[in-house]
């Protein structure tokens, strides 16, 4: 007999009960397959979450120890000397053991297909030789007189090709987060580093990149290619988007912090009405397009608008006692519409 735990007996019994009111199965089908397996009972150790946790301690090692051995100037200098090696060397050699992880990486897939995190992690390595083989091919080239966003740039591109040929959501995430400050390189590169990039400063011009994320997640969302990273470059778009909303509530178009300190607060209601517009059409958007993703992160944003606006225009005029108090009935209330939501689910 079919031994399941809690959460694959529940969607059996699910998938059964559908079947049953669809008549695709007659009622002593339905009972035979309900006898058909049973719900194990849940002893012993998680084994999965302790293996997270261990990989989770790998990662963070390798950072550390590739911090310690690539990033010390110091060491690099001995192997430089002893062996006599350039940047434009060492970026090659670097390129060779990207190429050699990756075509590992590739076997392993296919000997062993199917998602683990042994395999997903391993793919930090490609991400971090990646990164030593740009730094050393701008350091040979001198970063092309100072224009780092190009090789961010290029970082992006090497991610992104790899991610969608490996089919590896942890490149892929590397792509995302090298697009940002790719981005805010060659914008401040373009404009000889001026604060504002056709009129905009950082905040709107993140906004900017996020809209385009969304739009390209949105156009791509059915290419066989993308499907592996649909949901995180959604999410990272959406949360990108969102979060420059609420820091453009704050400093609005301003481009320096002196600006904004001369800067009077009631001059920027204007942006504060414009994030909380757009977090309200986010909200909509997720509950007409049944988006649990983009309807949780618009309650979240709207809870941080309202936060914000506090500490902005009330937290000087109001007692401290009375604000968390109404910060922990808000917090309970939160948690208390989440259960609910879950026990319906149920």
């Amino acid at each position: 007999m079919l031994q399941v735990d809690k959460r694959d007996a529940h969607l059996l019994q699910t998938a059964i009960q559908e079947w049953q009111r669809q008549d695709l199965i007659s009622t002593e089908q339905a009972d035979a397959l309900q006898k058909s397996y049973t719900v194990q009972e849940e002893k012993g150790t998680d084994w999965q979450t302790i293996a997270l946790y261990i990989f989770i301690a790998a990662i963070s090692c390798a950072l550390m120890a590739f911090g310690s051995l690539v990033l010390d100037e110091k060491w690099i200098e001995i192997i430089r000397k002893k062996f006599s090696l350039t940047d434009g060397v060492i970026a090659l050699l670097s390129t060779g053991l990207t190429a050699f992880l990756c075509l590992h990486g590739w076997k392993r897939r296919k000997q062993h297909p199917g998602f683990s995190l042994n395999q997903e992690l391993f793919w930090l390595l490609p991400i971090l030789s990646t990164g030593v083989t740009v730094v050393y091919l701008g350091k040979s080239l001198n970063y092309l007189g100072g224009n780092y966003g190009l090789f961010w740039l290029l970082a992006t591109i090497i991610y992104a090709l790899l991610s969608l040929s490996l089919q590896s959501r942890l490149l892929w995430a590397a792509t995302l987060l090298c697009l940002i400050p790719a981005y805010i390189k060659l914008t401040y590169y373009i404009t000889d580093n001026n604060a504002y990039f056709l009129g905009m400063n950082l905040p709107c011009r993140m906004a900017l990149l996020a809209a385009a994320m969304i739009l390209l997640a949105w156009l791509a969302r059915k290419a066989p290619v993308f499907q592996p990273v649909k949901s995180l470059t959604w999410t990272g778009s959406w949360l990108l988007f969102l979060l420059s909303g609420w820091l453009i509530s704050i400093f609005g178009n301003c481009g320096t912090w002196q600006q904004w300190e001369e800067l009077r607060q009631i001059h920027l209601l204007q942006w504060v009405f414009v994030y909380t517009a757009q977090c309200v059409l986010t909200l909509l958007l997720g509950l007409r397009s049944k988006d649990n993703l983009l309807r949780d992160l618009a309650v979240i944003f709207l809870l941080l608008d309202l936060y914000t606006r506090y500490f902005e225009y009330l937290w000087d005029r109001t007692n401290k006692g009375i604000f968390f108090a109404i910060l922990a009935l808000s917090f309970w209330w939160t948690g208390k519409q989440i259960e609910k939501y879950r026990s319906r689910k149920r």
